[in-house]
Order: C-alpha cells, then sequence, then structure tokens
C-alpha cells in the first residue's frame, strides 16, 4: 500500500508540473531562434513574419483597432559556434522580401535590424527584428495583402575585424 501511495504522489508532482509549464509555455508568443555561426561564413536564415491568429497587421500610423497590430518583432540570439581570440564582426542584412509570394508590393515592408551589439564570440548576441508596413496607394492594395505572410532572407555574416 506504501508503494502505492508513493507512485500516485509522484505521479501527481510530475502531472502537475507538466501541467503547470504547459500553461507557462502558452504565455509566451514570441518567436526566437538561437543561430551558430563560424568565422567567414554567411549564414541565410528564411524568416516568416505572420501576425498571431486573431490579430491583423496594419500600416504604421493608422487607428489601431482591438486586434491590430503595428509591428511584428522576431528575435534571434547569435553566437560563434567555437570561442574565437577575438570577437567578429557582425553584420545582419534582409533581402528577397516578399508578400504572400509576391515582390509586388514588397516595398511596403519596413525591416529594422538591431543588433544587441556589434560583434559576435561565444556568447549570445541578440538580434531584435522589426516589420512593419508602410501605408499602401489605395484599400484594394491593402486588401491584397492583408493577413498574407511577409517572408524575408536574414543573412548573418561575421567577419574578422580588420
Amino acid at each position: 500500500m506504501k508503494k502505492l501511495s508513493f507512485i500516485l504522489i509522484a505521479l501527481f508532482v510530475l502531472g502537475g508540473s507538466a501541467v503547470a509549464f504547459a500553461w507557462w509555455d502558452t504565455l509566451s508568443q514570441t518567436e526566437e531562434e538561437t543561430l551558430t555561426i563560424g568565422n567567414g561564413v554567411v549564414l541565410q536564415v528564411a524568416a516568416v513574419a505572420e501576425a498571431p491568429v486573431g490579430k491583423v497587421l496594419v500600416p504604421a500610423g493608422v487607428v489601431l483597432k482591438a486586434n491590430d497590430l503595428e509591428s511584428i518583432v522576431l528575435t534571434y540570439n547569435v553566437k560563434l559556434d567555437l570561442e574565437a581570440v577575438e570577437a567578429l564582426d557582425l553584420d545582419v542584412v534582409a533581402s528577397d522580401i516578399e508578400i504572400g509570394g509576391s515582390t509586388a508590393n514588397a516595398g511596403l515592408v519596413q525591416i529594422a535590424i538591431v543588433q544587441a551589439a556589434n560583434e559576435v564570440n561565444a556568447e549570445n548576441v541578440l538580434i531584435t527584428v522589426t516589420v512593419t508596413l508602410n501605408m499602401p496607394a489605395s484599400e484594394a492594395v491593402y486588401n491584397a495583402i492583408k493577413n498574407q505572410p511577409i517572408t524575408f532572407t536574414l543573412t548573418f555574416t561575421a567577419t574578422q575585424v580588420e
């Protein structure tokens, strides 16, 4: 009977921990990745900026309604695969922007890249990518791009400081 009680208590504690973690895990909606690169290596990452379900990315400057977003934020932690004697310059560039698989209205997308540091080594460097929309020329253009995924390529380059 003691063994059965002990097993039931252990299952209750483990089950409670799993439920608590599952609940906590649903609170976070930030997309974050950790990337590891090498010296002189160019790493390209396909990025997708999509509004969460029930939300809509709207152009900057419009009057926001309950489910509207002015921006979508993606974060990346970048570090070198092996520690270098000296830190390397880190450069991050966005390219190949498409809305819904088309480049026709890509000029409406603004991508701001903020690096926590300009150099990288064995410690993570936080890269924040903020995606916003400019005001389209007409409502028809906005309706054509509304709720479409915004895709682009992020190129991470680590080079020796000169």
